[in-house]
C-alpha cells in the first residue's frame, strides 16, 4: 500500500509539474505572428512607395531621426534632439553616439548625411523625395552633430524625416535593402519567404530599450477566406488594417478590434492631363456622381468609414469640412458633362488594385459612373503592376486608390505626380505652408490648400478607411495611434 501510494504522488506531482509546464508555455509566449493583405514589392521604403514595406520595417529594422510615436507625436530617434536657427534656414541634430547596424556597421553624422544626400539624389528612387526639396545641403561637423541647411525655410522638414521613406541606410548595405534590409531598429531581417511572409528576430545589440518579443512574422493574406481559415486554425495572432472580416471574428471572445489612427484616405484619383478629365466640369460631374454612402457599405456593418471633402483627415486641427460641396447629384452631374460635350456611351477604364476595396469598391464606382452615362471598362492590376503603370507611367485614366501617408497633402504642388494637377495657385499656398513661423499661421494655409483642390476636383474625395487592427485579446503595447502606416513592435508583449 505505502509502494503504490508513493507512485501515486510521484505520478500526480509529474502531472502537475507537466501541466505547470504547459500552462507557462503558452503564457511565455515572446513572439508573433502577424496577418498583412498587400505583400510589398521591396522591403525598404527608400525605394517604394508600397506601405507594406514601411508596415514591416519602420521602425522595427530601419529607423530615422525622428519618429512618429504610438501617441502620434514627433519624437527623436537616432537624432537625440534637434533646433532650428532664427533665419529658418538651419536645422541642428545632435545624434545618438554608440549605435551599430545590424551588420556591425557604426551610425555616425557621416553616415547620416550620406543616407539623406541619397534621397536627394537626381537618380533616387525614394518616393518622398519631393519632402526634401527645400534642402540646400547636408554636413556633418562632427561625429554626433549633422546640420541640414535649407533654401527656403520648410517648417515640416522635422516631421519628413519621420516618415519611412526616410529611415537611415548604410552605404554599404543600401543597395541590397530591398530584400534583405539592414538598418539600426530593436529587430533584425531573418528571412522573407515571397509570397508567404517575412520573419523578424530581437536585434540583441540594439542601442535602445531591448523589446520584448523574440521573433515577429508578417504574414501575407491574399483572400479573404483564406485569412477567415488561418483565424479559424490559430495560425495568426492579429491582423492588421482590418477592413472586412465576418462576425463571427469580430465577436470571438479571444479577439479583440483595436482602433488604429492612421490617415488612410480613399480616392477616385484622376488624371488631371487625359481628356475628358482635363475638363474641370467633368471632374466635378465625377465629383458628384459618386454615392459615398453606398459605396461606404462596402466594409460591412460593423465599420462606418467617414466621408471627406478634401485630401486631410478630419482628425487634423487644421481640417476644413468640405463634404458638402459636391453632393450626390446624378442629374447635376449628367448636366455637366453635357456641357463639356461628353457624349453618353463615353468609355473610360477604371484601373483597381488588387485590394479588398478595389474589387469590390470598384463594382460601385463603375455603377455610379455608368448611371451618369459612361461605358467603364474595369482593369485589374496587381500591386507591382499598379505601381508600374499607373504610379509611375501615369498611365491610366481613373483608379480607385488609398493614399496611406500622413499630412501628405504636399503631392499635388508636384507638377510630376501621377494626378498631373500642375497648379500654380495651389504651388504659391504650399510655399506659404512650408514658409509658416507659428501654428495659427500653419492651420490656416492648410485650410487654404484644402480649398484649392476640392475647388479644382483634382480627384474625388471619398473617406477615411474605417481601419481597425483585430488582435488576440492578451496582446498589448500596440502603436495605436501613431498616422505612419507601420506596426511598431518595439513595445507589444503578451499579457497575462
Amino acid at each position: 500500500m505505502t509502494t503504490i501510494h508513493s507512485r501515486c504522488r510521484l505520478t500526480l506531482a509529474g502531472l502537475c509539474l507537466l501541466l505547470a509546464l504547459c500552462v507557462q508555455s503558452v503564457w511565455a509566449r515572446d513572439d508573433i505572428r502577424l496577418g498583412l493583405q498587400l505583400e510589398p514589392p521591396a522591403l525598404d521604403p527608400t525605394v517604394t512607395a508600397a506601405a507594406a514595406a514601411g508596415e514591416i520595417t519602420y521602425g522595427n529594422v530601419l529607423e530615422g531621426l525622428t519618429i512618429i510615436d504610438g501617441n502620434g507625436t514627433l519624437q527623436p530617434r537616432l537624432a537625440r534632439d534637434w533646433s532650428l536657427s532664427d533665419d529658418g534656414l538651419s536645422y541642428q541634430f545632435r545624434l545618438r553616439e554608440g549605435v551599430h547596424f545590424h551588420d556591425g556597421h557604426p551610425f555616425d553624422a557621416q553616415i547620416a548625411r550620406l543616407s539623406l544626400e541619397r534621397i536627394l539624389a537626381s537618380d533616387s528612387l525614394n518616393p518622398q523625395q519631393k519632402w526634401f526639396e527645400k534642402v540646400a545641403a547636408i554636413r556633418s561637423p562632427a561625429p554626433d552633430r549633422l546640420v541640414i541647411e535649407l533654401k527656403q525655410p520648410d517648417a515640416l522638414l522635422p516631421f519628413a524625416l519621420a516618415l519611412p521613406a526616410a529611415v537611415i541606410v548604410h552605404p554599404a548595405s543600401a543597395a541590397g535593402n530591398a530584400t534583405h534590409p539592414v538598418g539600426t531598429g530593436p529587430f533584425r531581417f531573418v528571412a522573407w519567404d515571397k509570397g508567404r511572409s517575412v520573419t523578424l528576430a530581437r536585434n540583441p545589440g540594439y542601442w535602445g530599450t531591448p523589446p520584448h518579443l523574440s521573433r515577429a512574422t508578417f504574414m501575407f493574406m491574399h483572400t479573404s477566406a483564406g485569412t477567415e481559415n488561418m483565424l479559424a486554425e490559430g495560425l495568426v495572432d492579429g491582423l492588421l488594417s482590418v477592413t472586412r472580416v465576418s462576425n463571427r471574428f469580430t465577436v470571438r471572445p479571444d479577439y479583440r478590434m483595436r482602433l488604429r489612427k492612421l490617415e488612410s484616405k480613399m480616392i477616385l484619383a484622376i488624371n488631371n492631363a487625359r481628356a475628358p478629365f482635363d475638363d474641370l466640369r467633368v471632374r466635378r460631374a465625377l465629383a458628384h456622381a459618386i454615392d459615398r454612402d453606398t459605396l461606404g457599405t462596402l466594409y460591412g456593418e460593423q465599420f462606418n468609414p467617414e466621408p471627406i471633402g478634401s485630401h486631410f483627415p478630419p482628425s487634423h486641427p487644421a481640417y476644413v469640412d468640405l463634404v458638402d460641396r459636391y453632393p450626390f447629384d446624378r442629374v447635376r452631374a449628367r448636366a455637366l458633362l453635357d456641357e463639356a460635350g461628353v457624349a453618353k456611351g463615353t468609355e473610360v477604364t477604371l484601373t483597381i488594385p488588387p485590394t479588398d476595396y478595389g474589387r469590390y469598391g470598384g463594382l460601385m464606382i463603375a455603377n455610379d459612373l455608368e448611371a451618369i452615362g459612361f461605358r467603364v471598362r474595369l482593369e485589374q492590376l496587381s500591386w507591382s503592376e499598379w505601381l508600374s503603370k499607373v504610379f509611375e507611367q501615369k498611365d491610366y485614366t481613373l483608379t480607385l486608390i488609398m493614399h496611406v501617408e500622413p499630412m501628405d497633402l504636399n503631392i499635388y504642388a508636384r507638377d510630376d505626380y501621377y494626378f498631373n494637377y500642375a497648379n500654380d495657385a495651389f504651388k504659391a499656398i504650399w510655399q506659404q505652408v512650408l514658409d509658416a513661423r507659428d501654428e495659427a499661421e500653419l492651420h490656416r494655409l492648410l485650410g487654404e490648400a484644402q480649398r484649392r483642390i476640392t475647388e479644382d476636383a483634382v480627384n474625388v474625395f471619398l473617406f477615411m478607411r474605417p481601419e481597425q487592427n483585430l488582435m488576440h485579446r492578451d496582446i498589448a503595447g500596440l502603436w495605436e495611434n501613431s498616422p505612419i502606416p507601420s506596426f511598431v513592435l518595439e513595445d507589444v508583449y503578451w499579457q497575462h
